[in-house]
């Protein structure tokens, strides 16, 4: 059974293509990271996944139940909004930019969500979201607001955040694109971390060192679409595509 699974997703802004038929699937504790050149459409690709984007045409299952059944822009599922949310609320995502609030603390900002959304007592959100920081390597900032740490620490804020709403699934979207070089090592060993504490996990990043020592598959995707996939040695070793050959060359 697989925990997410696409068939042929596109995606249109006007007349550029930006998803051409995207069909994928991610099976329950596996880790998959998505490569490619800038422009390929990876990030769409997750933000089709959360409704972020609503892509133009194509399925989408989530924890084998089917959310989208999209033709030219209009869903043929229906679900009310609490259904709605119910599914989306099993995948967390963790963005470029980190996007906390600024005004909140550490602690603050991991405990908000399961406050405001799960209505988590404060005790219990506040129990978790003390553990959750930790986990991550931050106990010693649970009182510091975000101007107060690093590009890396409020990265690993923003994974504790997600987490704390216990999703089934976690989404990263080029999570250390931001960061300076020094920092990108610290975000990349909490989500190791989780890849060996069995967390499925569907990951677009341009750490080739990440993907090849953490994926148990590669996805490489071109031009809006899927161009190749196996398994990371495989797809670093042995590419059977130019392209891919290419791209591999060029980042390596």
């Amino acid at each position: 059974m697989s925990i997410i699974k696409t068939e042929n997703i596109c995606k249109s802004f006007g007349n550029l293509e930006v998803l051409k038929n995207v069909s994928l699937t991610v099976e329950p504790g596996e880790v998959v990271v998505i490569i490619g050149p800038s422009g390929a459409g990876k990030s769409t690709y997750l933000r089709c996944l959360n409704r972020l984007e609503k892509s133009t045409s194509g399925k989408i299952w989530i924890d084998d139940q089917l959310f989208e059944d999209r033709a030219n822009g209009h869903n043929q599922v229906h679900h009310t909004a609490k259904e709605r949310a119910a599914v989306l609320l099993e995948m967390g995502m963790v963005f470029q930019r980190f996007n906390l609030f600024p005004h909140k603390t550490a602690l603050e900002n991991v405990m908000l969500a399961p406050l405001a959304v799960k209505h988590v007592p404060e005790k219990e959100a506040r129990e978790k979201a003390t553990a959750l920081l930790q986990r991550v390597g931050l106990g010693d900032k649970m009182d510091a607001y975000p101007s107060k740490l690093s590009g890396g620490q409020q990265q690993r804020v923003a994974i504790a955040r997600a987490l704390a709403m216990e999703p089934k699934i976690m989404l990263f979207d080029e999570p250390t694109s931001a960061l300076d070089p020094e920092l990108v090592g610290d975000v990349l060993n909490v989500m190791k971390q989780l890849a060996e504490d069995g967390m499925t996990m569907l990951v677009v990043t341009h750490e080739m060192g990440f993907a090849r020592e953490v994926a148990d598959r590669v996805i490489f995707m071109y031009d809006g679409a899927v161009l190749e996939e196996g398994r990371p040695e495989e797809i670093f070793s042995n590419p059977k595509h130019e392209r891919t050959r290419q791209f591999l060359q060029s980042v390596l």
